[in-house]
């Protein structure tokens, strides 16, 4: 999503915003230009283009914030779990938080260890914690390989060639490196640095057109995960509040 969709996507807050005080009559007219004037704000974060915003004595500081470091806006404390048995699943279930972001963690090159049919069952029952579970995959060194919305791997190992797909699908898992896992939909090799910027990670979000990435540590673990709805959400925050600084 490009930077001038966000903005279009932020006018009926703005309004929404706007018309709500007005009602209650709290605030100033300027108050209600600053309002108005939130998609030009909310462009300036997601490009990075616009400095320094101000409307109505309300200062907005965009490019602080777009060259904060994402990794505070990254769950390091993601919820990461290891595939076991499918007796494990309910067990897994009960120590989540719900809310928190969770990773299904697979490796590569364990040969007739991961039944699809099994990755299948953790998928659909952890996405009930978080719908945009992510199915993050790594080598036998634990070092990042490749990733998947964990909606788009149900769907691929559930559609009319289910039993072809959970073939592809082992036989990529069972392989020591990542190219035949590469090759099924929906994955994909691409991360970014755990102290990347937010106008970064935006950036190449919408480059590969994904709502979410592994963000690694420097020497390439999964560390965390970036999503853009949490990103967009806090550079919105720091626009309201006229704090460009990342706290």
């Amino acid at each position: 999503m490009s930077a001038i969709t966000y903005a279009i996507a932020s006018v009926p807050i703005a309004i929404l915003l706007a018309l709500i005080l007005k009602r209650l009559q709290i605030g100033e007219s300027t108050t209600f230009i600053a309002l108005l004037l939130l998609p030009l704000g909310v462009w300036g974060i997601a490009s990075g283009t616009i400095s320094e915003f101000s409307a109505g004595g309300v200062a907005l500081k965009f490019r602080e914030a777009a060259k904060a470091e994402v990794k505070l806006l990254v769950t390091e404390d993601f919820q990461p779990v290891e595939k076991g048995g499918v007796s494990a699943i309910e067990g897994f279930m009960r120590t989540l938080t719900p809310g928190k972001p969770v990773a299904l963690v697979l490796k590569l090159g364990r040969p007739g260890y991961y039944a699809p049919a099994a990755v299948l069952l953790y998928l659909q029952a952890l996405s009930s914690f978080d719908p945009e579970l992510t199915l993050v995959v790594t080598d036998a060194e634990g070092k990042f390989a490749a990733a998947a919305d964990g909606r788009a791997v149900i769907n691929f190992l559930t559609g009319q060639n289910d039993f072809q797909a959970q073939q592809r699908f082992r036989e990529a898992l069972d392989a020591p490196e990542a190219s035949k896992l590469l090759q099924l939909p929906g994955f994909t090799s691409e991360a970014i640095a755990a102290d990347a910027t937010n106008a970064e990670a935006l950036t190449k979000m919408d480059e590969l057109a994904r709502r979410t990435l592994v963000a690694l540590d420097g020497e390439g673990r999964p560390k965390g995960l970036a999503k853009r709805d949490a990103i967009v959400t806090h550079l919105l925050v720091q626009l309201a509040s006229g704090n460009g600084a990342t706290p």
